[in-house]
């Protein structure tokens, strides 16, 4: 039976009152329409303290007490590997999709409006295009029925469409033209053909970008292309690449010289399976309300007993032109390079999950781009890569519908040393003097440590537990401890001069969470 539902004004204001008005009507066609019209809507209810041994102020970011929320803080470093969420967020997807044959034989005509909806802490709702799109896909009467030649249009955004296959190595999403291309949008197109056992496609996407040379926005392009294969029953490899235009370097084009950053690269990965699926991260999917899509996304964990096995292994090549700070007006090419290991095995009511990952700092910093941004790092750097491994078992009792687990991981974090001040400006202040080792944990994410102290590594445990109380709500539950000797804050010296000096290295923290998924 037709779930009937009202629209609620949303409290958002400039720029989103068209999208506000657009979705308000979303929602009210949805009346008659089927319940899977609201898809991926997640409520959650936290209780969580990241950090039980620290007060407010004692860390950097702060640590409050105990209380109801959590965020990124209460995640580690191994967590969230194929999404970009943390997953203690509350959110939906409002999605108006339609499909028709078209009025020529094997032509069929598709469309879906998708908009991901996200609660603020404050009770605001920020609303943003989760790539809507416009489908035509030909089959051709010889043709099985999952294949076809398409053709996908981005209107507003193509984010989805990106390039690599774990979430967290992925790239030549909207981010490739650096945050100054997200105000105009990214739009962009794909062509696909699909077979039984392969598919290859090629892609382009624009964006605008202020060129600091003219004082005017231009615009910029990508182009993708990428192909895979199952070379068995059991097997699949798959590979991708790209080029885009990133504009020009904004500190030599304020003194006049046209510097061009660009960038290219490719990822490609080899997958084995037995008894499972393979797929892509849910990010990656396009979203739609038709039965299927739903039931993919939120069926519970089976258990048919036996064995099965997936295991991938995924590598990434990009290349991009920075400033040379080492040579005034001249740009050079700096590499970046990714390694990402995953396996996953079920044994009747056991599995068993393996995880590794190997980041170069230019690989976590390629959309900035740089450090600092659009330049290079001078001659004599001393780079470190991002390595960690972590490992986790879990064991479903089905009496109890309860699943407890346990993780472990041990991460060495990226991390750089320079001759000279890198970070700080033209006039850096005398903590920031020296040769330091700087450690990077994510996109502009640094901690400076003191002089001549270098990043050691981290170890992080986490015992789990998931209780299911009904196919559609569960009770979470995470306790965790964290060694990190890299965390960093700065504090005033006794000559009033803010110095980095170290926190404390354990953590202890905990999650809780009930969350309803539907």
């Amino acid at each position: 039976m037709p779930v009937r539902r009202q629209a609620a004004p949303l409290p958002l204001e400039g720029t989103l009152k068209t999208l506000r008005t657009v979705t308000a009507v979303a929602l009210l066609s949805a009346a008659s329409a089927r319940a899977g019209d609201l898809i991926d809507t997640r409520l959650s209810f936290v209780f969580a303290d990241d950090n039980i041994l620290a007060k407010s102020g004692e860390t950097t970011p702060n640590s409050p007490n105990a209380g109801f929320g959590a965020g990124n803080q209460n995640t580690q470093f191994y967590d969230n590997f194929n999404t970009r969420f943390s997953g203690f967020e509350t959110l939906s997807n409002v999605v108006m999709y339609k499909q028709t044959p078209a009025f020529i034989d094997g032509l069929t005509a598709e469309a879906a409006f998708t908009i991901l909806v996200l609660e603020r802490a404050s009770g605001g709702v920020d609303l943003k295009d989760n790539s809507s799109y416009i489908r035509l896909s030909y089959r051709p009467p010889s043709w099985g029925e999952k294949e076809n030649l398409s053709i996908t249009g981005f209107p507003v955004s193509a984010d989805r469409f990106r390039l690599g296959y774990a979430y967290r190595i992925s790239w030549g999403g909207t981010g490739v033209f650096t945050s100054r291309a997200t105000s105009d949008g990214v739009p962009g197109v794909k062509l696909q053909l699909t077979r039984d056992r392969w598919y290859s496609f090629v892609g382009m996407k624009s964006a605008q970008v202020l060129n600091d040379l003219v004082l005017e926005k231009e615009r910029l392009y990508g182009l993708m292309a990428g192909a895979g294969v199952d070379v068995a029953p059991f097997l699949r490899v798959e590979a991708g690449g790209g080029y885009f235009q990133k504009g020009l370097v904004p500190g030599l084009a304020s003194l006049g010289v046209e510097a061009p950053v660009n960038g290219a690269g490719g990822s490609a990965q080899i997958v084995f399976h037995k008894g499972v699926p393979v797929g892509t991260s849910v990010d990656f999917q396009l979203y739609r309300n038709d039965p299927d899509v739903f039931q993919r996304f939120f069926t519970p964990e089976q258990y048919p007993g036996g064995f099965s096995a997936t295991a991938s292994i995924e590598g990434a090549y990009l290349l991009q032109t920075l400033e040379d700070p080492d040579a005034f007006a001249r740009t050079v090419p700096q590499q970046a390079t990714a390694l990402a290991l995953q396996a996953r095995f079920k044994i009747d009511y056991a599995r068993v999950h393996l995880l590794a990952l190997y980041r170069t700092l230019s690989f976590i910093q390629y959309e900035v781009p740089g450090l600092p941004p659009f330049r290079d790092f001078p001659d004599g750097t001393v780079l470190r890569p991002e390595v960690f491994a972590a490992a986790g078992v879990d064991y479903h009792l089905p009496a109890l519908r309860l699943t407890p687990g346990f993780v472990f991981g041990v991460q060495q974090p990226a991390s750089f040393k320079t001759p000279q001040a890198l970070l700080g400006g033209n006039n850096p202040p005398p903590g920031m003097l020296g040769q330091r080792t700087v450690v990077v944990r994510d996109v502009n994410l640094v901690n400076t440590l003191p002089v001549d102290n270098d990043a050691v590594p981290i170890l992080s445990w986490k015992g789990t537990f998931r209780w299911d109380i009904s196919e559609a709500v569960a009770a979470v539950g995470e306790i965790y401890y964290t060694r990190d000797a890299n965390r960093t804050t700065f504090r005033d010296s006794v000559s009033g001069i803010a110095e980095p000096v170290f926190e404390k290295e354990h953590a202890i923290g905990f999650n809780t969470l009930i969350q309803a998924r539907f």
